[in-house]
């Protein structure tokens, strides 16, 4: 790969804030699936920034649950916010998919009865729109992932 168009820990933590502000304009406009996505990159952008840091390499694939474990490896984290980056990314793994992108209305809804998320998530009972309820939970998930390691990765970048 040609290094000047080598994706860094910078790079990765500022599209993590561009994607997020961009999924809650499209939460804000009633565009769920969309915002999932999107909600869902900035997730990954924060961690891949997280492992940049240690690695000075690119993450390759789209399953963060691995992600965040590799992260952990490579980064110490105190065991609470260990506990609370964890509980986000399983949360947004139940319902983010990479090809979301590629996603209709009539398919993810499909995919939520699949997971079970369709009249549930979690122990809480579904009110109103599946596909909505389900957004703003992994938009939920999503923030905490980048409201935790995004100041990580700029303190990182500042040492």
């Amino acid at each position: 790969m040609n290094p000047q168009f080598t994706i860094g820990s910078e790079d990765y933590r500022e599209a993590a804030l561009l994607r997020m502000s961009e999924a809650e304009r499209l939460r804000e406009a009633s565009e769920w699936i969309g915002s999932i996505y999107l909600a869902g990159r900035a997730a990954e952008a924060v961690l891949r920034s997280l492992y940049w840091l240690k690695t000075r390499q690119q993450h390759t694939g789209h399953d963060l649950k691995a992600l965040l474990k590799r992260v952990f490896v490579l980064l110490p984290f105190p065991a609470d916010l260990e506990k609370r980056l964890e509980d986000a990314v399983n949360e947004i793994a139940v319902v983010w998919r990479n090809d979301l992108r590629f996603t209709g209305e009539k398919r993810f809804r499909r995919l939520l009865k699949e997971s079970g998320r369709l009249h549930k998530i979690g122990s809480n009972r579904v009110q109103g729109d599946p596909v909505k309820a389900n957004a703003l939970s992994v938009l939920g998930a999503c923030t905490t992932v980048v409201a935790l390691g995004e100041p990580i990765c700029k303190r990182s970048r500042k040492n």
